[in-house]
């Protein structure tokens, strides 16, 4: 086990092959499981969902029949656009406005890629946009949050493929609150305008931002790129 020191706490990493295939699953994407293993509190492990358990409808099915590795695109994404992020180290304002990356182990399932755990403080995975929404914990103190998520991102110049509700969760820092991307990193476009292009990367950031904005009665407002309270039409 390798212990990384943050400036809050010691994020334990596995060195050697783990077993996953009977830890806990915490979430699931289009193309990856989420596991918590309990020797390594601070961090999440994704791994590669088996075809068997992934709906293989119209073209992106026939491909990924036809073509599994290519799932594998958006992996490398994901890590191109954090490998990109630590450009920004000393220029970018606020904190990193996706999870730390800690590269690869072997586990019993297949490769995982290591990730922080962004949890609420008390060691419970904190909740996405599409949970405080439904229980109703999303408030009006939560918007400046999710304001300064918006700069952050484009501080930090984060390409993103899939940002709505799912993905992106609410926790405790560094000893703030703040909102953190936790998937659709990366820009996994056939045509990766928005990596060419920071003006593509905020106009992808806009059209997210507008989309949520509507699920809590709030307005996106794309010149000044922020949100306000749904009485300000």
């Amino acid at each position: 086990m390798l212990k990384v020191s943050g400036t809050t706490c010691d994020y334990r990493i596995p060195l050697h092959k783990i077993a996953l295939s009977e830890g806990e699953r915490v979430a699931r994407g289009n193309d990856r499981a989420v596991y918590f293993h309990p020797d390594y509190p601070d961090v999440l492990f994704k791994v590669l969902l088996d075809l068997s358990e992934m709906k293989l409808k119209g073209f992106r099915g026939h491909s990924l029949r036809m073509f599994p590795s290519t799932r594998m695109r958006a992996i490398f994404k994901e890590f191109e656009c954090y490998i990109m992020t630590q450009t920004q180290v000393g220029k970018a304002q606020g904190d990193l406005p996706i999870p730390r990356m800690f590269g690869f182990v072997e586990t019993d399932i297949g490769s995982a890629s290591i990730v922080e755990r962004i949890h609420d403080g008390t060691g419970v995975i904190g909740p996405n946009l599409l949970t405080m929404r439904d229980n109703g914990t999303f408030g009006s103190e939560h918007v400046p949050l999710l304001n300064d998520f918006a700069q952050r991102l484009l501080e930090w110049k984060v390409r993103t493929t899939d940002m709505n509700m799912l993905n992106v969760s609410f926790g405790i820092r560094m000893g703030r609150p703040q909102f953190v991307l936790v998937d659709g990193i990366g820009d996994n476009f056939a045509i990766p305008i928005r990596t060419w292009s920071e003006r593509a990367m905020k106009r992808g950031h806009s059209s997210s931002f507008a989309k949520i904005a509507r699920q809590f009665d709030l307005v996106w407002d794309p010149a000044a790129h922020r949100f306000l309270a749904g009485d300000a039409r």
